[in-house]
Parts: structure tokens; C-alpha cells; sequence
């Protein structure tokens, strides 16, 4: 497995800090926040880690979307 992952307990908490819902899926963590969707898929089902980089990934696109909802357009 490569890269850090994280337990499933800890990515939903970094995740609902953050404005997502979080829905645990046999796939994976289901994400929405109202305007976005995404899955996260597991990387090793039975001790239920996710990577860490596709979790920041998924923040990191929450913060861009909030971000341009708050410019005004021209």
C-alpha cells in the first residue's frame, strides 16, 4: 500500500470540520456538500483506511469551491 492512509473514524471527522457529509459506502466514503460529490474509495477494506491523499485532495477542492462561490463576479 503506498502512501499514508488514514483510519476511516479519522478522515470523517477531518472531513464534516470541514463542511462535507459523509456517507460510509461498501465502496468507499460517499461525500457531498450540497454542491460537490465525490467518493473516496477504501484502500484496504478490512481495517477500513482511506488514503490521506485523496482525503486532502477532497478538502482541498471543498476550500477552492467555497472560495469561488465568495468572489464576485465582474
Amino acid at each position: 500500500m503506498e502512501g499514508i492512509c488514514l483510519l476511516v473514524s479519522e478522515a470523517i471527522r477531518r472531513l464534516e470540520a470541514e463542511g462535507w457529509s459523509v456517507e460510509i459506502a461498501d465502496d468507499g466514503l460517499r461525500l457531498n456538500n450540497g454542491q460537490l460529490a465525490r467518493v473516496i474509495p477504501y484502500r484496504d477494506s478490512l481495517t477500513s483506511l482511506v488514503d490521506r491523499g485523496d482525503t486532502d485532495d477532497a478538502l482541498w477542492t471543498l476550500r477552492r469551491a467555497k472560495s469561488a462561490r465568495k468572489r464576485p463576479t465582474p
